[in-house]
């Protein structure tokens, strides 16, 4: 997968594509889907130079699980970039404290959410 992007990236390969590239190559696309949370089809697209998405996501998951960006987030504290985005994504859910708390905070301004900012009542 590595020669694959290197040549999909026209030699112009982020240090990202190229780990990715690599946890593929060492542990297989759906190995590696499995650990950032996407389809085997994202991965294989974004190492080819060719997925349609927002490559700014799969690139912070993939600084996030596989090269250790931290993001300072107002509820936990020091987490992981991948980890602050998987947060990001789950609902509200009105029975945890915590998970209320994370809910609105990605949605209230913190400058690491990538959701858009809602008022609460």
């Amino acid at each position: 997968m590595h020669e694959k992007a290197a040549a999909a990236w026209n030699g112009q390969l982020p240090e990202w594509v190229s780990e990715l590239a690599n946890l593929a190559d060492r542990d297989g696309l759906n190995a590696c889907a499995r650990r950032l949370g996407y389809s085997a089809a994202v991965i294989s697209q974004t190492i080819s130079a060719k997925y349609p998405g927002d490559l700014s996501k799969v690139e912070d998951k993939v600084r996030g699980a596989l090269m250790g960006a931290v993001v300072d987030c107002p509820i936990l504290g020091e987490i992981g970039r991948d980890t602050c985005l998987s947060w990001q994504k789950k609902p509200r859910a009105v029975t945890n404290a915590m998970r209320t708390k994370l809910h609105r905070a990605c949605r209230s301004g913190c400058p690491h959410s990538r959701l858009k900012e809602v008022k609460h009542a």
